[in-house]
């Protein structure tokens, strides 16, 4: 995938889904569904050919809310813990969208996040052992990165 590409993704809010598609993705009801966006907890797109769409952000908004309500919360709480999240989710999603520069997989092994076009200028990479499921970091000025450099800060943070 291009880096153009993650970009758009991190930026579009474009995808659509119609409120059966919603209802099965989440598991909340059509008939809750319409009645969230009546209290203005949801907001459809509009509706074509008399259905209702709804953008990725309320699909997102839908699940977490239903997330909470699982866990117990009231409706009116569940929406307000919902738009702290979201509003939370999108100053990291401008964050990324600023800062990704790339990701690969390395040996069949590794995943390897590039971050950058920082103020200090080093290059911050988020690293995945998948064999073993660690995670690291490291803060480097650009290098290519290798699988005997990966295992090396994999050692170096087992010790």
């Amino acid at each position: 995938m291009k880096n153009n590409t993650v970009k758009q993704l991190l930026e579009s809010d474009d995808l659509l889904v119609g409120i059966s598609e919603l209802s099965k993705v989440t598991g909340v009801s059509p008939r809750q569904i319409r009645y969230w966006e009546q209290k203005g907890y949801i907001h459809s797109a509009g509706e074509k050919s008399g259905n209702r769409q709804f953008k990725l952000p309320m699909v997102i908004k839908v699940e977490i809310i239903k997330h909470f309500l699982d866990e117990g919360y009231t409706l009116t709480v569940a929406v307000e813990k919902a738009k702290e999240r979201q509003e939370n989710v999108h100053h990291a999603k401008l964050l990324l969208r600023d800062t990704f520069k790339g990701i690969q997989n390395i040996g069949n092994r590794y995943t390897v996040i590039q971050l950058d076009d920082f103020v200090n200028q080093a290059g911050f990479y988020l690293i995945r052992d998948n064999q073993t499921n660690q995670s690291t970091y490291q803060m480097i000025e650009e290098t290519e990165i290798t699988e005997d450099l990966l295992e090396k800060w994999f050692e170096s943070k087992e010790k």
